[in-house]
């Protein structure tokens, strides 16, 4: 299952070579980007499809992380180098259940586990590639294990990856547009906030629901 807030498609992973070759499990589509293109606001579902309980370990979890394709790059943007890229929900921390020392999802529950933080991105920096051809694979791990109703630990790790990839777009070079007189940028707290909101807008909404069965 998934849910998005942009043109991300669910897709075979017979689609393109490039999910094999990546391992994916579950395949998106992400569309077209262009060169200066953000992808941010990300999060992850961790879906708890079969009919056992589920235990999520924080140390067995590698952060997602943009594979670049057919020559392309990317890069991290983050608001502040303070700040992690990735970060763990609230909903998550939620489910922390001390006797296993984990965190616990019941059968057939789910919840948003892993987010990026408030103005982190995957930016598109440059691109040699033809329209329509692959220029990056956001890939998504969870490492889970089956807890069975007599309280018994599966030390068996469950593994699943996600992966949604991205073509090339058509790239427009637009110059920029210098005013006739212009004018010092407003520094009070309302420019702010539009300047905030601005950013926002600048970055894709990525929502993906991965399966675990």
């Amino acid at each position: 299952m998934s849910s998005s807030y942009a043109a991300v498609e669910t897709v075979s992973c017979d689609t393109n070579p490039a999910y094999a070759a990546n391992a994916c499990d579950q395949c998106f589509s992400g569309g077209n980007v262009s060169v200066g293109d953000n992808k941010g606001l990300l999060t992850d579902a961790w879906e708890n499809n079969s009919e056992t309980s589920q235990l999520l370990y924080k140390e067995e979890q590698d952060m997602p992380n943009m594979v670049a394709l057919g020559g392309a790059s990317w890069s991290e943007v983050k608001a502040s180098e303070s700040v992690d890229f990735w970060q763990y929900t609230p909903e998550l921390d939620a489910l922390y259940d001390e006797e296993n020392l984990g965190y616990k999802l019941e059968a057939g529950e789910t919840v948003t586990w892993l987010e990026s933080s408030l103005g982190s991105a995957y930016q598109l920096v440059s691109n040699p590639t033809m329209e329509g051809e692959n220029v990056g694979m956001l890939v998504y791990d969870i490492a889970t294990h089956t807890l069975d109703d007599d309280g018994t630990i599966d030390t068996n790790t469950d593994m699943h990856r996600e992966c949604v990839l991205f073509t090339s777009g058509e790239s427009e070079e637009v110059p920029p547009t210098v005013p006739e007189n212009p004018e010092l940028p407003q520094t009070g707290p309302e420019h702010i906030l539009l300047a905030v909101v601005a950013l926002l807008l600048g970055f894709g909404f990525l929502s993906f629901r991965r399966k675990n069965s």
